[in-house]
């Protein structure tokens, strides 16, 4: 009988440390025990969950957390971003060399979005689009700019600029009526206080450009309409400014870098072809002694559909802005899913990452390059808008998709992935080492605002508190 007890004791004893060591041990009398405790097994959505080991002559500890994250730590804090079960494994070696692995189950549960992020009033049978983010460099203050829609009345849609205090309040100013089909703005703020906003626009088939000038007191000053160009940004360059984008020249839109000075007055523009294709700039980083874009080179028709043979441009040019070299990526996935101008009517991203990669993104594909624009690896996130964000973080960076952001070591390799429920979010913003974005969600039908933040790590910060 005391046999029997001893025996029940070391069973026992064995079941509270490791519920998945492995029975088949190399070398059973080896002191080495994986184990760690859970702070709770059911949890919500950006909850901190405490990790505590207790494991027996470990000197050395990796976490597998189940949702693509590892960690090291000894007793790690972590916070899911999404719903689901997960498998924590934990993985133990010691000076020996030997390893011994623990695993555990959580249960995610779906958080009150409420919880965590601000949700701007939004009238009832309104859309309020996010068309972009920044920091106002007049006063420091977030703003972003919507497109808000009437869907049942006589309203129309309007474009408004809106800045958001240090308790998220908000002040918002009219800019302009939406002519046309519209998904991408800008504003620049020049050193005289002029206002220049910017949005793209397009018909069946038709680019263009609408730009209202305002005074820093919001005295209208005067607008300017193109149909032959087609704006989707700037950069700062000294005293100058360029503005990239598309122009027809020719019967052929072709990739345009216009160059304006401190007062707004373009002096000077770089055209270029790329093969017999149209073509278009959608951002432009500094790099260097130059200048890298990314775009697309695509078919522009009279009939349906209206854009074809679409693909990814990567081109790079010295200080002179003459080209150097460019890519075309021709295996791009977005060569079927391309059909309109208004697919072009969207957000284009370009980040150069610490060890020399190139990341771009639009339309919902990553591609990742090296520093020559050689393709490293693509992805494409199924179902997400044209209006999407992307920040580099040096040595990672953090991408919107549909309800999710995710994070990429600077080789490609996702490591963290947080659950939101927007749809259009066209920047994310880097404040006080934090991130926030202002994004589009869809609700009953119609679009919706709300306001969030999370760190680097994208675990989620409670604007409530």
């Amino acid at each position: 009988m005391k046999k029997f007890y001893f025996l029940l004791i070391l069973v026992a004893l064995y079941t509270s440390c490791s519920k998945d060591e492995s029975p088949a041990d190399p070398n059973p009398d080896s002191s080495l025990v994986a184990c760690f405790e859970l702070s709770k097994e059911i949890l919500m959505v950006g909850e901190n969950l405490q990790i505590n080991d207790c494991s027996v002559g470990a000197s050395s500890y990796s976490y597998n957390l189940g949702n693509g994250e590892t960690r090291t730590e000894k007793n790690p804090t972590v916070v899911y971003g999404k719903a689901g079960d997960y498998t924590i494994a934990l993985t133990v070696s010691n000076t020996a060399m030997e390893t011994k692995t623990f695993s555990q189950q959580v249960l995610v549960n779906d958080a009150v979005v409420e919880d965590f992020f601000i949700f701007p009033e939004v009238a009832n049978g309104f859309n309020g689009i996010p068309l972009e983010t920044g920091i106002n460099p007049e006063n420091g203050s977030i703003y972003y700019i919507k497109l808000l829609e009437d869907l049942e009345g006589t309203g129309g849609e309007k474009f408004y600029y809106t800045e958001l205090d240090e308790d998220y309040m908000q002040s918002s100013n009219y800019i302009a009526d939406k002519p046309y089909n519209s998904n991408s703005a800008f504003i620049n703020f020049y050193p005289s206080g002029k206002m220049n906003f910017v949005f793209s626009r397009t018909l069946d088939g038709l680019y263009g450009t609408q730009e209202v000038n305002y005074n820093n007191s919001w005295s209208f000053l005067n607008g300017i309409n193109s149909s032959t160009k087609l704006s989707y940004g700037y950069l700062e360059d000294g005293a100058n400014y360029l503005y990239f984008g598309t122009e027809e020249n020719g019967g052929i839109y072709q990739t345009a870098i216009e160059t304006r000075n401190s007062t707004g007055d373009a002096f000077a523009v770089a055209l270029n072809s790329f093969g017999d294709s149209d073509s278009m700039i959608g951002d432009m980083i500094k790099s260097g002694g130059g200048y890298i874009a990314f775009g697309a080179v695509f078919s522009k028709n009279d009939t349906n559909p209206k854009i074809t043979d679409y693909k990814p441009l990567l081109v790079f040019f010295d200080s002179a802005l003459n080209v150097t070299s460019h890519v075309i990526y021709e295996d791009s996935v977005l060569d079927t899913k391309i059909s309109s101008a208004n697919d072009l009517n969207g957000s284009y991203h370009l980040e150069e990452l610490s060890n020399g990669n190139i990341a771009m993104y639009a339309n919902g594909e990553l591609i990742l390059a090296d520093a020559s624009g050689t393709k490293v690896l693509s992805s494409y996130f199924e179902g997400t808008k044209n209006n999407q964000a992307m920040i580099s973080l040096g040595d990672s960076f953090i991408l919107s998709s549909d309800k999710n952001l995710r994070k990429f070591d600077n080789n490609g390799n996702q490591i963290k992935e947080f659950y939101y429920p927007g749809k259009y979010l066209p920047e994310i913003l880097k404040v006080n080492g934090d991130l926030f974005f202002v994004a589009g969600y869809e609700t009953e039908g119609e679009v919706k605002l709300l306001y969030g933040q999370t760190d680097t790590n994208l675990n989620p910060i409670n604007l409530n508190d």
